[in-house]
């Protein structure tokens, strides 16, 4: 699969490294001396961007500039060769270089076209620049808290919802739309929104407001069975024993028989609030550390967590047990963080082996040769 990629930024950059990971020749066009922003924004390791270490790995790179007559000749053949073009401009900017997507699609029937934007191709946002915390604040994502004097994002998240699920989102679109056009011969254009994506995640808020009205119950609100306690070594542990099965466990497992008994949900999952019963598992949860917690749930088979911060992920066994981390063949001080699908019969994950970022440009004459001549052979020319 042959991966056109336009792509600018964060979330094209998810979809466009899914689709590597996947196996897809992905051959970014970069501009001439310049390149995806991503390689000149901080954080740097040995003068390159983070993002871009991460997000291109397995991608090929070519400097065009297709502002100019030639090279938007040379973009318009490089994608009658391509099976699939990515694309994050807002609407209409491509048209004013003079590229044609809807042209394009006539002469290149089979082509997958991939528009991701930020708030889509039409409505009152559309033409709205965006970066990830922009989207995710106005899909219901961010929450603020008080900060050396004033209101400012809660716990200092990174990553944006909105660009994440953007991202995967449209890796699972241009799949689809592949797959319509290896079985009819017509692909088609899509586009995927990122605040759309976000948005969509908050379905069962969503629909349970336009169904009744009201707001779903605040998950803080849930009751002592789904809270967070503090254990004999300070650490925070997250509960979890919503179900009466799981309660039963843990009561039998702390012999506390008489909290068993005490259960209010009948046969389904417990949400009302008790404050007597907090206390209670207050003092519970202070005669163990943390980690001794994780080996009781494990044992007693009850849901419950330890929350980390991302250093102790890294640290922790699982993570390692995991093997989330790509160490095949490469020397490269920024790890690859690798796909989360695993194929059960090898165990392999996508993306493992993959060769590091391109630098820009690198693989410009290769592919101006192969897919030039083969994207001539396919239309006939």
């Amino acid at each position: 699969m042959r991966v056109l990629d336009l792509t600018r930024l964060l979330a094209g950059a998810t979809a466009t490294r899914k689709l590597a990971d996947l196996g897809a020749e992905v051959v970014k066009v970069e501009e001439p001396g310049r390149g995806d922003y991503l390689r000149t924004i901080p954080p740097f390791v040995e003068g390159e961007g983070l993002m871009h270490r991460v997000l291109n790995r397995g991608k090929k790179s070519i400097a065009l500039d297709y502002r100019t007559a030639g090279g938007r000749a040379t973009l318009d053949r490089l994608a009658l060769a391509a099976d699939v073009l990515v694309e994050v401009s807002r609407p209409g900017r491509l048209a004013e270089f003079g590229i044609d997507l809807a042209d394009l699609r006539r002469r290149h029937p089979a082509l997958v076209v991939c528009s991701v934007s930020a708030y889509g191709q039409t409505g009152p946002l559309a033409s709205l620049p965006a970066h990830g915390m922009n989207m995710d604040a106005q899909a219901g994502w961010v929450s603020t808290d008080p900060w050396n004097g004033r209101r400012r994002i809660a716990s200092g998240i990174f990553t944006s919802v909105a660009v994440e699920l953007g991202g995967i989102n449209a890796a699972v679109g241009i799949l689809a739309a592949l797959l319509e056009a290896r079985s009819t011969g017509r692909g088609t254009w899509i586009e995927v929104s990122c605040w759309d994506a976000a948005v969509e995640a908050t379905r069962l808020r969503l629909a349970h407001l336009a169904a009744t009205g009201s707001d779903l119950f605040d998950v803080r609100e849930l009751g002592p069975l789904y809270d967070v306690y503090r254990a004999a070594d300070g650490k925070l542990v997250l509960f979890g024993a919503l179900e009466r099965k799981f309660w039963e466990r843990f009561c039998a497992g702390v012999d506390r028989p008489d909290l068993a008994a005490r259960w209010q949900g009948g046969d389904a999952v417990q949400f009302e609030d008790d404050e007597e019963m907090r206390g209670e598992l207050d003092t519970i949860f202070t005669q163990a550390p943390a980690a001794e917690w994780i080996e009781r749930f494990i044992a007693w088979e009850v849901p419950g967590a330890e929350i980390l911060a991302p250093g102790e992920v890294l640290d922790h066994p699982h993570f390692r047990a995991r093997h989330l981390i790509d160490d095949v063949g490469s020397d490269d001080p920024v790890p690859s963080i690798l796909d989360p699908v695993v194929c059960v019969e090898t165990q392999a994950r996508p993306g493992t082996g993959a060769p590091p970022s391109p630098a820009l440009g690198q693989h410009t004459d290769e592919i101006l040769k192969t897919w030039l001549e083969q994207g001539a052979t396919r239309h006939g020319h």
